[in-house]
């Protein structure tokens, strides 16, 4: 039997953590009116794993990933292509004017015509390949490639590099980094943002963090090790706050997470009939400032 490797390190140095049934995942993507059971053909649970040396969790087997169909499912929710995040704002705190910019997987390039906006740019590029159409315009153009494909022609071109929720939906990620990384200068910045595993969503066993959605979960200890296994170097890590629109998840992965769900949704439902609930998001939003939120962004730069 082949041994389950890393698809961070490459090596066997795993520890296997549980079995989820396939049937559970493919009703919870129910919520979005998704069916998943195309990704899963012949298997009847999935398993996750732990990367010894990283930290690094990834789920197995890695050939489950959703492709461009199952990502347009998405396109008519405004919370999941959100034109501006704290991300995008974070990183302008490393842009200046005629620097090289590569966004990997850039959606609709919503954040390329920002920064232009923003700052006299030198070169934009956004990488993505749910799109059928490259953009081209004056400033900033989205080309349809991999970027194992595109760095192979784009060598230590960029001042810097980025991708924003993009690494957990990566089987391959390894490569994806590495090629990254090939594409910067030296001293360049790499910046990478995630939902993190070490904040509230931990809690949540949501469908979004399992396949097809998610292939790997993130946390700082596992996003600083890249350091260990790249020639990078790490600069600053930023934790989100917890943001508004994150409340309601946030107060459910404290208050209902644990137990029996269909008690807890009943219980949430009443307490929003009697006005308790109400109560306690109104303190959660005004304290919000001081809890960890969804998503880390760590900036490393290129040795």
């Amino acid at each position: 039997m082949e041994k389950v490797k890393s698809p961070l390190t490459l090596n066997d140095n795993v520890s296997f953590i549980r079995s989820i049934k396939i049937q559970e995942i493919i009703s919870q993507y129910k919520i979005y009116n998704i069916d998943t059971s195309k990704y899963f053909e012949g298997l009847h649970e999935i398993s996750l794993y732990r990367c010894d040396e990283s930290g690094y969790r990834f789920y197995y087997p890695n050939i489950v990933a959703g492709d461009s169909i199952f990502y347009q499912h998405f396109q008519d929710f405004d919370w999941y292509y959100m034109p501006w995040k704290w991300e995008h704002e974070i990183t302008t705190q490393y842009l200046k004017d005629g620097m090289k910019i590569l966004e990997v997987g850039c959606a609709h390039g919503a954040f390329l015509q920002r920064i232009n906006e923003l700052f006299d740019l030198d070169t934009s590029i956004g990488l993505e390949l749910n799109e059928s159409t490259p953009v081209v315009n004056k400033k900033w153009q989205i080309v349809n490639k991999y970027v194992q494909e595109f760095a192979k022609n784009h060598l230590g071109e960029f001042d810097l590099v980025c991708s924003y929720q993009v690494l957990e939906h990566i089987s391959n990620v390894h490569s994806f980094i590495e090629s990254n990384i090939a594409c910067l200068k030296q001293g360049g910045k790499l910046i990478i943002s995630v939902p993190n595993n070490d904040s509230f969503i931990k809690d949540l066993d949501a469908a979004l963090n399992k396949p097809p959605h998610h292939m790997g979960l993130w946390t700082k200890d596992s996003l600083i090790s890249l350091s260990k296994i790249f020639p990078i170097k790490v600069l600053k890590v930023h934790l989100e706050d917890l943001k508004s629109y994150h409340v309601d998840n946030y107060i459910w992965s404290q208050k209902y997470s644990k137990g029996n769900k269909l008690f807890n949704k009943i219980k949430r439902k009443i307490e929003i009939l009697i006005g308790s609930y109400s109560k306690i998001k109104a303190k959660t939003l005004e304290n919000r400032k001081t809890i960890v939120g969804h998503t880390i962004l760590i900036v490393f730069e290129k040795l």
